[in-house]
């Protein structure tokens, strides 16, 4: 009697846990499809990850970076004073580097800073160009399809690790939840079959 109070809650715990395990791994696994009689059986992942990457790329473009907000943020003078600065920086420094070396250093020096001056006048209005060209034509560019490409590109190794990496521990916890409740269903199990 006590056997069976004890032996019942363990196998349904190990049952619970093992199911778990199984569904979890079958996200990722079989990453081929591997045909059993007449069904074919293949991973969630693997099989609709062009799906996935197209839904990924469908909620990043509307819901997490919608491209008016990515242009707001991007139009105000703190970035476009950053942009202006970095990239006038990166190209007086390249001219003068890249110049022959028969110039001299002074001459060198004087057209990277005539260049840096011209950028500095010249990217905040070419900058709200852009912006205002993108906002008029927002399917120029998408940040979810940017993405999405990336997603796809992934091999399934990457993708597992990926997903691991950022929900590891709250699989861990499905896994063991399911032995939870398989322990509590064997124990009812056990609770039943002795009361009669």
């Amino acid at each position: 009697m006590l056997a069976r109070w004890i032996l019942i809650p363990l196998i349904g715990a190990f049952i619970g846990w093992l199911t778990n395990v199984v569904a979890i791994r079958m996200l990722f696994r079989p990453r081929r499809p591997l045909k059993i009689f007449c069904w074919t059986l293949q991973g969630l992942i693997p099989k609709r990850q062009a799906e996935i990457a197209a839904n990924i790329a469908g909620v990043v473009d509307k819901n997490l970076l919608p491209l008016n907000e990515v242009l707001a943020h991007l139009n105000t003078p703190a970035v476009a004073g950053r942009l202006t600065a970095i990239v006038a920086e990166v190209a007086r420094r390249r001219l003068v580097e890249r110049l022959p070396s028969f110039i001299p250093q002074g001459l060198k020096e004087a057209a990277g800073r005539a260049v840096e001056e011209t950028l500095h006048r010249e990217m905040p209005p070419a900058l709200q160009e852009l912006i205002e060209e993108l906002g008029r034509n927002p399917e120029a560019f998408s940040i979810g399809e940017i993405l999405a490409a990336k997603f796809n590109k992934l091999n399934l190794n990457q993708v597992e690790e990926v997903v691991v990496e950022v929900a590891g521990r709250e699989l861990r916890y499905i896994e063991w939840l399911g032995g939870l409740l398989g322990f509590l269903i064997g124990l009812v199990q056990a609770a039943l079959a002795g009361w009669r």
